[in-house]
């Protein structure tokens, strides 16, 4: 009997000293290349990150599509430098200048004294409200709904169109686009396009442009 307990108490400090051999090795060896998981620091964006993209102030003196196309070309800087909203907040502002910074300064005071969250949504709706109203995205729109190539190049008039129809305030289908374009071609385009009823608007306004050239070439003048 005692010779089965010393057997058995043998035999467990076998297993105990086997484990903890085998502790030992696995804090010793190191863990395989492709198991591991590389963690790269994250790099906090600075001004000076910002500014290599060379955006331009807002001083507060443009007009309604400049203020527009200002705030665009910050939002699309945003996006390739995958800026949080604080960062967007903060660069945005970095730009401010003169009457702008001095309109931005009033409007945030008026925003911490009403406690309302001082946030890249909020300064954008402020923003636009202030240098963008409402009154003249309606202006665009209705210049859009009334647009006709005229004494346009289809060149011109596809970037006019595409330009005012980012202010039209319903959802525009790919069809529908390509009606309105159409139905502002001048005539001579006009009769040679329609009749093709091309639905995609990319392969349409090529079709404008070869019209457009057979046209000129039969009209050397023009």
């Amino acid at each position: 009997m005692a010779s089965q307990r010393r057997r058995r108490n043998a035999n467990g400090a076998d297993e105990i000293a086997e484990a903890i051999h085998r502790m030992v090795d696995a804090m010793q060896n190191p863990i395989p290349a492709q198991l591991r998981v590389a963690i790269a620091p994250v790099r906090v964006l600075t001004v000076e990150d910002f500014l290599r993209h060379k955006p331009v102030e807002f001083t507060g003196g443009a007009t309604p599509d400049e203020a527009d196309a200002w705030l665009r070309e910050c939002e699309k800087i945003f996006g390739v430098m995958n800026c949080a909203d604080e960062q967007k907040l903060a660069f945005a502002v970095y730009l401010l200048n003169n009457d702008a910074e001095y309109w931005w300064a009033s409007i945030q005071q008026q925003m911490e004294t009403k406690e309302e969250q001082v946030t890249w949504a909020n300064f954008r709706i402020r923003f636009l409200e202030k240098y963008f109203p409402d009154t003249t995205k309606q202006d665009r729109e209705a210049e859009f709904l009334a647009l006709q190539q005229g004494n346009m190049s289809v060149q011109e008039y596809v970037n006019k169109f595409e330009h005012l129809a980012r202010y039209y305030s319903q959802a525009i289908i790919e069809e529908w686009r390509c009606l309105k374009f159409e139905q502002g071609l001048k005539h001579e385009l006009k009769k040679v396009i329609t009749p093709l009823r091309e639905r995609r608007f990319p392969v349409l306004v090529k079709q404008a442009k070869s019209a457009e050239y057979l046209e000129k070439g039969r009209n050397p003048a023009s």
